[in-house]
């Protein structure tokens, strides 16, 4: 027994025979749990075990003394196969551990892919160069030599192209932007939609402005998007010499706090320029809105100036708002105000027309109205801001009022925002007063409506998984 103990195939065979099913099941058990979670590196585990760990095995078998016959080439094939599985392997291995896993904005996840291959490049052919000098004994020197007064006529041949490669390549690495960035080069404004080591790819909103990469590392350029604070539209707006200063920068900056798009990190300014002329800048949450914002802002404004009775752009004139179209904009609320049509038609002194843009706000959170609007023309939604969004909550039309809560002197929770251009007939809660004590049948459905509108506030909260709760019940 202790014959067979001291054979020299006796334990590389016990290792084979033992040791390569537990190794296989062990790999076997690593490999799924990384697919379980998703990992890149399951395909490297499965290659070392379907391939490396078995052609392992066989190397250890055929390299027994006595185990071949003869001159020994087709150890030397197993062992040509075997290096070469190690390098993939370790190559692949560094690919994942190194650049797969990198950070987002790390000098990894910066690298160029260039670099990256030709790095896998290089060690390929080192690893096959060793491979062939260390199991076939081949003189790889002049190999090497070879390659190296190869690399240099070539380089001398290319160093202009290189030079510009390598320059773009170090450009990219350095990661001065990124994609999606807003950057500002020789006169063209756009986002980055693609990076690589040959060109930058830029959207200028009227077609695709491609710039060597190369030649954008050899200039400036301005990139709009790495600005610590947000970056500024700047609107220039032109009022009469009579509208009070104060009132005209209050209004641009109230017209520019209501416009979606706007940085909540910033806060819009107003300036004056001298005389008549104004100017607004306004944060934006990305470069790319501003087109957006300053159309949205020269809309809303102007109808802003027309009902604060300030004159944009020296236009002292407002034909739609007359006295004829207030008269009979009053005799179509009369039945809404249980009031007969002359009636209505007295309290034109103190009712006035209102005109709203889509998208501006009628009715803001947190405020208690001191006006009621009824519409005459247009669609309002209604609905209440949370923290997960706006909930609507209803939707207004031609009769309907907003700012109810005006009645009760109490606080409103919902927010009114025109979703088409709105005409409204305004009335202050002091004129209302007098007609809910003139009409109480004007108060009972106020109140009634206003009990509709808490029970479709709640019904849509509830859609949301939020409760309304009970000390704040009352929507406008």
């Amino acid at each position: 027994m202790s014959g067979i103990f001291a054979q020299p195939w006796f334990w590389p065979a016990v290792i084979v025979s033992v040791g390569l099913p537990l190794v296989l099941i062990v790999l076997t058990e690593l490999a799924n749990a990384l697919v379980r979670h998703g990992s890149r590196a399951a395909p490297i585990v499965l290659m070392v075990r379907n391939y490396l760990v078995p052609v392992a095995a066989l190397v250890v078998l055929v390299s027994q003394p006595g185990a071949w016959q003869g001159a020994g080439t087709w150890p030397r094939v197993i062992w040509t196969v075997f290096g070469l599985l190690v390098i993939v392997v370790v190559i692949n291995a560094i690919n994942h551990l190194v650049f797969r896993r990198a950070e987002k904005g790390s000098w990894r996840d910066r690298f160029p892919t260039i670099f990256s291959d030709l790095i896998r490049f290089v060690l390929i052919v080192v690893g096959i160069a060793m491979l062939m000098a260390w199991v076939w004994r081949a003189d790889v020197a002049g190999v090497f030599a070879a390659l190296g007064v190869t690399s240099i006529v070539v380089g001398f041949a290319l160093q202009n192209a290189v030079g510009s490669i390598v320059s773009g390549l170090f450009l990219i690495f350095e990661a001065p932007f990124q994609l999606g960035d807003w950057i500002v080069y020789d006169g063209t404004r756009g986002q980055i939609v693609e990076v690589n080591w040959r060109a930058i790819h830029i959207d200028s909103g009227n077609g695709i402005v491609i710039v060597p990469t190369a030649e954008l590392a050899g200039s400036s350029f301005v990139n709009l998007s790495r600005s610590p604070e947000a970056y500024e539209a700047s609107v220039a707006a032109t009022f009469s010499t009579d509208d009070p200063p104060a009132q005209v920068r209050a209004l641009l900056v109230e017209v520019a706090r209501e416009i979606p798009l706007v940085a909540e990190s910033g806060e819009p300014a107003a300036k004056s320029r001298g005389g008549a002329d104004y100017a607004i800048s306004i944060p934006l949450i990305s470069p790319g809105d501003e087109g957006k914002v300053t159309d949205a802002f020269r809309q809303r404004v102007w109808y802003a100036a027309r009902r604060a009775g300030l004159h944009l752009d020296g236009d002292a004139t407002d034909e739609w708002n007359s006295p004829v179209r207030l008269r009979d904009a009053l005799r179509r609320v009369a039945p809404i105000l249980s009031m007969m049509p002359d009636d209505a038609v007295a309290l034109e002194d103190r009712a006035r027309l209102e005109r709203y843009c889509q998208g501006e706000v009628l009715l803001r959170p947190g405020v208690v109205p001191t006006e009621t609007r009824f519409i005459l023309a247009g669609r309002v939604v209604l609905g209440v801001p949370t923290d997960q969004g706006f909930v609507q909550v209803t939707e207004l039309q031609q009769d309907d009022a907003v700012g109810l809560t005006a009645l009760t002197r109490t606080r409103t929770i919902s927010r009114a925002v025109a979703v088409t251009e709105v005409e409204v007939i305004v009335l202050p809660v002091t004129e209302l007063d007098g007609i809910v004590r003139a009409h109480p049948v004007l108060a009972r459905e106020i109140v009634r409506e206003g009990e509709n509108r808490v029970r479709l506030a709640r019904a849509a909260l509830d859609r949301m998984g939020q409760v309304l709760e009970p000390g704040r019940t009352t929507v406008g």
